[in-house]
């Protein structure tokens, strides 16, 4: 894996959402915007069980993710990987990492912790091939 400059390491671990990329079985990118955690080698999704996202990833494994440029456009940073549905049903949103970074979210949402991960409770794990970046 490149080294990432500190800039774009920084943005990976603080950055609340990033565009989640999966391909459907006919071809058409699918793009939704979710949480996640950046641990400096692989980023860690929840999803809902059903989710287009799933069914799409069961097909195909290739995904691509984005932060999207946060002033005009020109500070993007994008991450083609391959994703890994997980069977681990110790892992959820409960972890502390996960659980630190959007605790002020998750409060402002009116809920808690164990709530959103009873509701999100397949954990994705998405090990990056390629960073790009300009900015």
């Amino acid at each position: 894996m490149p080294e990432l400059n500190a800039h774009v390491e920084q943005r990976l671990r603080n950055d609340p959402i990033v565009w989640f990329t999966t391909v459907r079985p006919d071809g058409r990118p699918h793009v939704v915007p979710v949480w996640f955690f950046w641990d400096g080698e692989t980023f860690l999704i929840f999803s809902q069980p059903n989710k287009q996202k799933l069914r799409n990833l069961r097909q195909n494994s290739n995904v691509m993710l984005a932060l999207d440029g946060t002033n005009q456009g020109d500070d993007v940073v994008m991450v083609e990987g391959t994703a890994e549905l997980l069977n681990d049903t110790s892992l959820s949103m409960n972890l502390p990492a996960f659980g630190q970074k959007y605790d002020a979210l998750i409060k402002s949402m009116g809920t808690d912790a164990q709530n959103l991960a009873a509701d999100f409770s397949q954990p994705i794990r998405i090990t990056p091939t390629r960073f790009i970046s300009w900015g």
